[in-house]
């Protein structure tokens, strides 16, 4: 009897590390979803700008720069995908977009609109691509 309820014991136990090291593995690794999800932030922060007609450059600047600054870390964020010519210029769309709106900073509403409106075209475009 006891060495069937050590079997048990020891059946249920290899069943939950082996759900909870699959659950792991299929997570992948955060930084990945880290770029994206400051990258969301950073967008949603431009939006809610223009719907607050804040469309001075110091309101917008900072985010831009960020967005330029992660738009760096796209290829090495997404190594399956960093040798797709796509993904690369799709990279490289969103980096010129991003570098135009900081060469030239908006100077109202309706030029924030457009430059956002280019930056946005670039992230939809990957992610109709690569994100299925």
């Amino acid at each position: 009897m006891r060495s069937l309820i050590l079997v048990l014991v020891g059946l249920l136990a290899g069943f939950l590390l082996t759900v909870i090291g699959m659950n792991a593995l299929r997570q992948g690794t955060a930084y990945p979803n880290g770029v994206m999800a400051v990258m969301a932030a950073q967008m949603k922060g431009l939006d809610q700008s223009l719907k607050q007609n804040r469309c001075a450059a110091t309101d917008l600047t900072p985010r831009l720069q960020t967005l330029r600054h992660l738009a760096n870390d796209l290829e090495p964020a997404f190594l399956p995908t960093q040798d797709d010519e796509r993904f690369i210029q799709h990279s490289t769309v969103l980096r010129a977009s991003l570098d135009a709106a900081l060469a030239t900073p908006p100077a109202d509403c309706a030029a924030a609109g457009v430059a956002i409106n280019r930056v946005n075209s670039g992230c939809q475009a990957c992610h109709r691509d690569f994100k299925g």
